[in-house]
């Protein structure tokens, strides 16, 4: 399927990729997003805040649980209704929530946040190692 435009680990979207195209930080994922989103006319300030702080999280998870963010694609469907993150990780296990995080200990939240934000979600384990965590976020 044709999910063009496209942003796919690209120095070009973003001042703090590295030097092979990785995408290293969640300041540079969220600067592809906002490439991506600006030049839309229907979007709302609010989707761009959803689909920001869904890729922090995406990208924050792979880095600190994950082993170390390995991929980052950003792209939009067709019609450009809907925004497909993909992070991958070296790590082959799913993300997951605590069940009732205590109010005064940070974290624990990450997932869930990015499950009530995205219209759908899903994880694959990757042949040989690591996982993709694919989430789409109606824009």
């Amino acid at each position: 399927m044709d999910r063009s435009p496209s942003v796919t680990d690209s120095p070009a979207a973003t001042s703090d990729a590295g030097s092979s195209g990785e995408m290293t930080t969640c300041a540079g994922a969220r600067a592809v997003i906002t490439a991506l989103l600006r030049p839309l006319k229907h979007t709302s300030g609010h989707a761009e805040t959803d689909a920001h702080l869904a890729v922090s999280e995406l990208i924050s998870n792979a880095l600190r649980h994950g082993g170390g963010l390995t991929g980052f694609q950003a792209d939009l469907d067709p019609d450009a209704t809907r925004l497909r993150l993909q992070v991958e990780d070296t790590s082959p296990e799913p993300p997951r929530s605590c069940p009732v995080p205590d109010p005064m200990t940070p974290g624990g939240r990450g997932w869930a946040i990015v499950k009530r934000i995205a219209t759908t979600c899903s994880v694959a384990v990757l042949p040989g190692a690591g996982k993709r965590i694919t989430v789409t976020i109606a824009i």
